[in-house]
């Protein structure tokens, strides 16, 4: 019997499609941990807010995360949560919305979660 793949959450997908439209660096983690390389290969390259960096533990294992305006967060936080994060929220804006979430159907539940954080946009 095969192994039920688990739903993704619709406002995961959204931010997924959000996400699609950011840079993305890759690079290996070296002799440091994952964030650590994160951040200092932020700091090296000096990337400015959005990125995604893909940093390669070994050859299964693969951390992703984004560097936004308010930090160092997990990659899967910011597919969640990319309302919170301005320049994502501009990135929507340039595209539109229509064209950006058509066909997902967002709930009016998720509308309404994705509004109370509207504070965020300031």
């Amino acid at each position: 019997m095969s192994k039920k793949r688990k739903r993704i959450s619709r406002r995961r997908l959204a931010g997924q499609r959000v996400m699609a439209h950011v840079q993305t660096f890759h690079l290996e983690t070296g002799k440091h941990k994952p964030v650590t390389a994160a951040r200092r290969y932020i700091a090296e390259e000096a990337l400015c807010a959005p990125a995604i960096v893909n940093v390669r533990r070994n050859e299964h294992t693969t951390d992703r995360f984004f560097w936004g305006e308010k930090g160092l967060f997990s990659a899967q936080y910011a597919e969640e949560n990319h309302f919170l994060f301005p320049s994502l929220r501009a990135i929507v804006d340039c595209v539109g919305e229509n064209s950006m979430f058509n066909g997902l159907e967002l709930s009016a539940d998720d509308w309404e979660e994705i509004e109370e954080y509207e504070y965020a946009f300031v």
